[in-house]
């Protein structure tokens, strides 16, 4: 996982936490930030995260993985309410490619307009 020196990451044999400090949500952003993420290992792993709104956040987004080295996305849940505040997601919409990912959390369905996005993570053989 990349070295931030805003986040904290505690790792053992089946958890990766990593707790980016409470961010700050402008009146101009898109009003939604990750500010925790768990990589659970298992079959499937699973990713839980929390995200922070505003008022003007939007209703809903989408939740993509993107591979770090290529660019591409993989739609993780096309829906996903903005007001729940959590959610979790199963690497299996992943095409077993195990490498760096981040979660890209963006307007709905639309990759193109990221609103947050997470530190990095990694995939391995053993998470499908």
């Amino acid at each position: 996982m990349a070295e931030n020196p805003h986040q904290t990451t505690f790792s053992g044999p089946h958890t990766t936490v990593t707790r980016a400090p409470t961010p700050h949500i402008g009146r101009r952003s898109d009003g939604i930030a990750i500010f925790e993420l768990h990589v659970v290992r298992g079959h499937p792993t699973v990713i839980k995260y929390k995200w922070s709104s505003h008022r003007r956040s939007p209703q809903k987004f989408t939740a993509w993985f993107r591979n770090v080295k290529t660019q591409e996305h993989y739609k993780a849940q096309q829906t996903v309410w903005t007001s729940d505040g959590h959610g979790q997601l199963k690497v299996t919409s992943l095409p077993r490619i195990i490498g760096e990912y981040q979660l890209v959390l963006t307007q709905y369905n639309n990759y193109s307009n990221d609103y947050a996005h997470s530190s990095n993570f990694w995939i391995r053989p053993g998470d499908f």
